[in-house]
């Protein structure tokens, strides 16, 4: 495995000089004090500056990320070039309500992908009825997301959730969910 990741981010690094990165520093937001948040942009980090990036890693509390995100300027101007986030499985089921996915320019999510080839399928996604070939057209959806790069994906993680014996309704839910939730009187 360990020649395997060293020969990628060799590649990694080919591939970004040919492009002609020219070394100024990427400028990647870190949150501070959002327990999802806060262990992902230093392995990020650590992970761009393998691939040859040069990272200016500048940490916040989540409001004043925030607040920056939805900022269109320049990175040397209080804008930013990269931000770490985490998304529910819930939110990124299918093309439809996957933000991450909406290339919509100035009606995107921050970042503000634009590609009008991807929202045709993800609207095409949508109109059929068909399951069989809505499965074709998420496929054609996912290929073209790489293409364009609307985002990459850090990795995946799980939520650990424990339930006592004496609590019951408890829903399996992508996320932790309280509702109808009770408390017996015994374990």
């Amino acid at each position: 495995m360990e020649g395997l990741l060293h020969s990628n981010f060799k590649k990694a690094q080919e591939l970004l000089k040919d492009s002609g990165y020219d070394g100024t520093p990427i400028v990647l937001l870190h949150s501070t004090d959002l327990q999802t948040l806060t262990n992902l942009a230093p392995v990020a980090k650590a992970l761009m500056e393998k691939a040859g990036f040069k990272v200016d890693m500048q940490s916040m509390d989540g409001q004043t990320l925030a607040a920056r995100f939805n900022r269109k300027n320049p990175p040397n101007a209080g804008g930013w070039n990269a931000v770490v986030l985490s998304w529910a499985s819930i939110d990124a089921h299918d093309p439809l309500v996957a933000g991450l996915l909406n290339a919509r320019c100035d009606k995107a999510r921050p970042g503000w992908p634009c590609d009008q080839e991807l929202e045709m399928l993800r609207d095409r996604y949508a109109r059929e009825t068909d399951p069989a070939k809505q499965k074709q057209i998420a496929e054609a959806v996912q290929v073209r997301a790489i293409q364009v790069t609307t985002h990459v994906i850090l990795g995946q993680w799980f939520t650990a959730v424990a339930v006592r014996k004496n609590v019951v309704g408890m829903p399996i839910a992508p996320v932790p969910v309280f509702w109808n939730v009770e408390k017996t009187a015994k374990f």
